[in-house]
């Protein structure tokens, strides 16, 4: 029994429910964590500050840790410099920086570095003499900050507007594991096109339940103004949903957005001493915002109505409420044993060694056939990922199909070449809108797999419980749209620029040839992630399968050896065998009693 509790509280100090906070640079990220922490460790200025994603955890102690970039990453970096300039530019200032010692820093795999926390900021500050912050892949850092109590934990991403994509896509890595996302705005530069299409994409692509949207920098504006800051949000969201043809998602978006204007610098004043600043320039704790920040987060996290509470909690009581039930059935065959006489146990031993040895032939047979199935399912990924590079085949022809539709218009209409603008959204919308399909049609197929299996075990073994693991469902809904398609857009933009009537064959064949050679990490990324998945879901699964069996064998020999030990104790007078028959009257009370308050 007290393993199952144990494996409940494990599972209970396991569970990580992530804060994600994003926004363009000058967004006000690092200065509202400071905030919250109420204690200035990030990094705020009026330039590009924070360069790398940190990641927010609880400890007794400050703690910092910073993750480099391996060979893999940093090679990709490179390539995309040939194409982009803001990246080339900073791939040569590295190179200036550390052409020598580059190794130092990048390797295979991710190089980590131990720091102090009051060092922090040499190693993630754009304004940095040496530009390690270039090298910094992200940063770990330990904080009291009680919110990260329980597991929680904050994502302080770079901005959206980063020149380094690589970075964009590490942000959008960690957006798809989040629970909550904070997207900050500065007041005086909202609703720009990357904050409206990160926030529908968290929305509907990614694994975001809900939205706090930040407006920072209150204290520049009126209310009046941060009213119309959220309405023209409002109407930016619904043009770009237009512009996508998927205006019916709109009320579904906006329902999950909740707005809040703030303060930062002034919560921060506020909360590092220097309060007598902040109320000079009529700004109270409660004016400055923040509390209203916490109050949603205490409500998100921890409320009666927290949707990250309520299934924690249900899950703990579904576990808790079997490791009752086998607590009770155990203690309830100790009470019986105890009033047997010699004879009695003897025969009692002889049957249960008897059933013992029927089932253990009848699990047997079954851990052969889930060794099939493991066999079967193996083979199945295979065949998927055929299936993934089918699709794929197919996703690159339509993008190149509605690129030619669309010179072929613009030639017939405009007489010119598409805008660039317009392609980016063509290639964009295809990608995501594929990708989603693709990954559905997967989930759908491994799904029915996996459940065909599971229901013919179920009516082979009727007795024995099985469970579908309920991930399946959820597993392949996110991560998918993380990588940063500027590269391809550069290419197909320049090949469409030149399109005319004469020459569209040939603009047929380079659309083509680009986006067969740009689509290959796209490729490798989509399937190394379906794989992956689909090889830890495989774990789960027939684990699952083959813990009844685990459980069956478990209790045969637990009570093999209680029997035994009532045997060897048969001796013990009638007052000790009185006392041990009312001390588990006694626990089995306590734990009815338990049984009655998790029903509650």
């Amino acid at each position: 029994q007290n393993d199952s509790l144990d494996t409940i509280i494990d599972y209970l100090n396991n569970q990580t429910f992530s804060i994600g906070i994003t926004g363009v640079m000058n967004a006000g990220k690092s200065t509202m964590l400071n905030a919250l922490m109420g204690k200035e460790i990030l990094g705020t200025s009026v330039v590009p500050e924070t360069a790398n994603l940190t990641i927010v955890k609880y400890s007794h102690t400050p703690t910092a840790k910073v993750i480099y970039w391996n060979e893999n990453e940093w090679k990709r970096i490179e390539e995309s410099a040939h194409s982009i300039d803001a990246m080339r530019t900073f791939v040569d200032e590295t190179h200036q920086y550390y052409a020598d010692n580059l190794n130092d820093f990048i390797g295979t795999p991710s190089k980590e570095e131990a720091i102090e926390v009051d060092n922090l900021s040499a190693f993630t500050s754009a304004k940095s003499s040496d530009k390690r912050c270039n090298l910094v892949k992200y940063v770990e850092l330990g904080s009291e900050l009680h919110f990260l109590h329980d597991g929680i934990e904050i994502v302080d991403t770079p901005g959206l507007d980063d020149i380094v994509i690589q970075r964009e896509e590490i942000t959008k890595e960690y957006i798809a594991k989040c629970d909550l996302m904070l997207h900050l705005m500065n007041v005086s530069q909202s609703a720009t096109e990357k904050d409206i299409e990160f926030i529908i994409d968290a929305l509907l692509y990614q694994n975001v339940s809900k939205i706090l949207i930040v407006i920072t920098r209150a204290d520049m504006v009126s209310k009046k103004e941060v009213s119309e800051v959220i309405e023209y949000t409002k109407r930016s969201i619904a043009a770009r949903l237009n512009t996508e043809n998927s205006d019916s998602k709109l009320d579904f978006i906006l329902k999950n957005l909740h707005f809040i204007a703030i303060s930062s610098q002034m919560a921060l004043l506020h909360k590092t001493g220097r309060a007598k600043e902040a109320l000079d320039a009529g700004y109270t704790l409660e004016d400055s915002g923040i509390l209203e920040v916490e109050s949603y987060l205490d409500k998100t996290l921890f409320g009666k109505n927290s949707e990250r509470s309520a299934l924690i909690i249900h899950s703990a009581r579904t576990r808790l409420a079997k490791a009752i039930e086998q607590s009770l059935t155990s203690l309830g065959y100790e009470l019986r044993l105890l009033s047997k006489s010699t004879d009695e146990l003897n025969i009692e031993l002889a049957q249960l060694q008897k059933v013992k040895v029927e089932q253990m032939l009848r699990f047997n047979s079954l851990k052969e056939q889930i060794s099939a199935y493991e066999s079967e399912l193996e083979n199945f990924l295979e065949s998927e990922e055929k299936f993934l590079e089918n699709e794929l085949q197919k996703l690159q022809s339509i993008i190149k199909k509605r690129l030619i539709d669309e010179i072929n218009y613009t030639l017939e209409k405009e007489k010119k070449a598409p805008h660039p603008a317009r392609v980016k959204v063509i290639v964009e919308t295809a990608i995501k809108h594929g990708l989603v399909d693709i990954i559905r049609d997967y989930r759908y197929k491994f799904v029915q797999k996996a459940t065909k299996i599971s229901e013919a075990i179920r009516l082979q073994y009727s007795d024995v419980s099985f469970s579908m693991n309920n991930e399946f469902e959820e597993a392949f809904k996110s991560g998918f749209l993380t990588s940063n398609n500027e590269v391809l857009i550069t290419h197909l933009t320049q090949v469409v620029s030149g399109a005319n009537r004469s020459n569209l064959l040939k603009i047929d064949d380079e659309l083509l040839g680009v986006i067969k050679v740009e689509f290959s990490s796209l490729e490798t990324m989509v399937k190394s992630k379906a794989i992956t998945i689909s090889q830890s879901l495989l774990v789960s699964f027939f684990t699952e399968l083959k813990a009844p069996i685990h459980a069956y064998e478990k209790k045969f020999s637990e009570d093999e050896a209680m029997i035994e030990r009532h045997l060897n104790s048969i001796e013990d007078d009638e007052s000790m065998r009185n006392t041990q028959s009312l001390e588990i009257r006694k626990r089995i009370k306590s734990i009815e009693l338990i049984e009655k308050r998790c029903s509650l």
